[in-house]
């Protein structure tokens, strides 16, 4: 190796991968060879991590971590055998149950993985699992004081500092957890039914007849439990769960799969094999968020291996996609905003990729109705604006918010990310008059619709866009004032467009045919297109004019030649008027 490449080497960025069970991921980029030796031993002795490896950042541009070979591997150190030892994870916040029952709620399991996130993934075991199976509480219970220490960290974030209530909050949560160990014991002694994907229905109706008062949900959810947990694979796990999820149409048995799937997306390696190789973190964010709502671009199911990872894939994407797992997705898009919040760079090219990366996220969470993942994700979006513009402190914080707005293509996705903004703990907390000043200067100083929208656009998509904001403010937590004065300014200018553009001369001309004039006129009273107010009124006046005349249906359909086609026009209209809510 020559000099000059020696001396490359020391200041080329390394990847400092970590191995957790059987799974190597990237968890650092360090630009010198001596400082990347000594961040790995450290990481070498967190709890999870049984082994280390360093490379070059071009390596794992040209190959995927799973296919790197001896050459590429620039230091390596493992644990010895027996060297590692399970604890407990920190948390910050924990819901505050009031009955044992509560442990079990999707809240209270979201705690219960974070904190037995390293005993679960070494015993391939999910919360909901270990939960509604006493072998298994009473083997948790038993392994390391691992119960009692999750126990003395959660009352301790519960108790109230004033009055010094923690050892008494700790006996409380034991208590819990003696109670759904024995609830799981009395669920285990009954003659639950089988559960597979040929009579899922049926064996939930026959759980609904067993169940006294309201432990029907906690029995459904022992006896999946049974049919999942000799399954010690988390890909086996997914793929039975998917299999039920399929052949459920019961709404309650699909909420319970939904709950284990959710559990399942716990875990790493399943998240891994998801995504499969990425080139960078925003390429698996971006691929996060198409599959937590169900649009990730796949082949056809029936094209695919039967049992392959990609199948697997294609009907968990049909199953997120159908909203039948709500609580699944919402996992999914957690994991998105730890990831979009962290530190780790979304790209491996540099500002420009960072950015775009970046904007092909916005792209995806922020849309005209809300942001995905509300608070939680738009102060993830903000922490990681901050870091692109290189800023801390609150002004850093209000220039990211001005400069987030400012990108976003329509005011309804402005106010959307702003509404969610407030919803989150530095929104209330730091920001709050910030992003009413923010508001304010979108909404109510614009002295024309144009000024708002993207000039270039079409009519409807202008009216559409303001429209949605309307909407948006009119649903929101906002002072009632503000909110009527916003939907007021709103409406004038939609108003003054409608007036200013001549659009409904130019829609309701008499050289065009009836039908096309009737249905963009109704199109125009539409909710989405035009907020009840004067600006709706022009062309619901206008309807309602032409519906008077006792000769509308033949005028209606006078230029439509083809018989069936003027009974659809006919249905079609008068389907968009009950739509608009205007009466014949």
């Amino acid at each position: 190796m020559s000099v000059d490449t020696v001396n490359r080497e020391k200041f080329m960025p390394f990847e400092i991968l970590t191995l957790h069970d059987t799974t190597w991921q990237i968890d650092a980029t360090v630009t010198k060879k001596v400082e990347a030796e000594e961040v790995a031993n450290q990481m070498l002795s967190e709890p999870g991590v049984t082994g280390v490896r360093i490379v070059l950042d071009n390596v794992l541009i040209a190959k995927s971590i799973d296919q790197l070979e001896d050459e590429d591997i620039i230091f390596e150190k493992l644990k010895e055998a027996g060297q590692e030892k399970i604890f407990i994870n920190d948390i910050d916040e924990a819901p505050d149950c009031s009955v044992a029952q509560d442990l079990l709620l999707t809240p209270s399991r979201k705690a219960i993985n974070r904190l037995f996130r390293r005993y679960l993934d070494k015993n391939n075991i999910t919360a909901i699992e270990a939960l509604h199976n006493s072998k298994e509480l009473k083997r948790v219970m038993d392994a390391d004081a691992l119960v009692p220490s999750a126990i003395a960290k959660v009352s301790k974030l519960q108790a109230d500092p004033e009055l010094g209530n923690a050892n008494e909050r700790r006996d409380t949560l034991f208590e819990f957890v003696q109670a759904i160990t024995e609830d799981a014991r009395k669920a285990e002694e009954k003659p639950l039914p089988k559960i597979d994907s040929t009579n899922f229905d049926q064996s939930v109706a026959t759980i609904d007849g067993m169940s006294q008062g309201d432990d029907f949900e906690h029995l459904l959810n022992a006896a999946i439990t049974k049919q999942l947990i000799d399954i010690r694979d988390w890909w086996g796990k997914l793929v039975q769960s998917i299999e039920l999820g399929e052949a459920a149409q019961d709404s309650r048995g699909v909420a319970a799969i939904d709950r284990f799937i959710a559990d399942i997306l716990m875990n790493n390696s399943v998240i891994q094999d998801l995504l499969g190789d990425q080139t960078d973190l925003g390429s698996a964010i971006i691929k996060m968020l198409d599959l937590s709502s169900g649009s990730l671009e796949l082949g056809n199911i029936e094209d695919m291996q039967s049992g392959s990872i990609e199948e697997t894939k294609a009907k968990l994407n049909q199953l997120l996609g159908s909203s039948a797992l709500l609580e699944s997705s919402q996992i999914l898009t957690e994991r998105v905003s730890q990831q979009i919040g962290g530190s780790a760079a979304l790209s491996k090219t540099g500002e420009e990729g960072e950015r775009e990366r970046f904007d092909a996220i916005l792209d995806r969470l922020v849309i005209s109705d809300g942001v995905k993942g509300g608070g939680e994700l738009a102060q993830a979006i903000l922490e990681r604006q901050t870091r692109i513009i290189n800023k801390g402190g609150l002004t850093g914080l209000k220039e990211a918010v001005t400069t987030l707005v400012s990108g976003l293509s329509s005011p309804a996705r402005k106010i959307a990310f702003l509404l969610s903004l407030g919803e989150s703990k530095k929104g209330i907390e730091q920001l709050g008059e910030h992003i009413a000043a923010q508001i304010d200067h979108l909404f109510l100083e614009p002295t024309s619709l144009n000024s708002m929208v993207v000039t270039n656009l079409p009519p409807n998509q202008k009216m559409q866009q303001v429209t949605a904001s309307f909407h948006q403010i009119e649903k929101s937590d906002l002072e009632a004032d503000k909110k009527q004065q916003i939907m007021t300014k709103l409406d004038d200018l939609l108003f003054t467009y409608i007036e200013e553009s001549k659009i409904i001369e130019k829609i309701d001309n008499a050289q065009r045919p009836m039908h096309l004039r009737a249905l963009m006129l109704v199109g125009m009273c539409q909710e989405e297109m035009l907020p009840k107010g004067r600006a709706s009124e022009i062309p619901r006046n206008i309807i309602a004019a032409h519906i008077k005349d006792p000769d509308f249906n033949n005028q209606l359909v006078a230029q439509v030649e083809n018989a069936d086609e003027k009974d659809k026009v006919i249905n079609r209209f008068q389907a968009q008027l009950k739509r608009a809510q205007i009466s014949v």
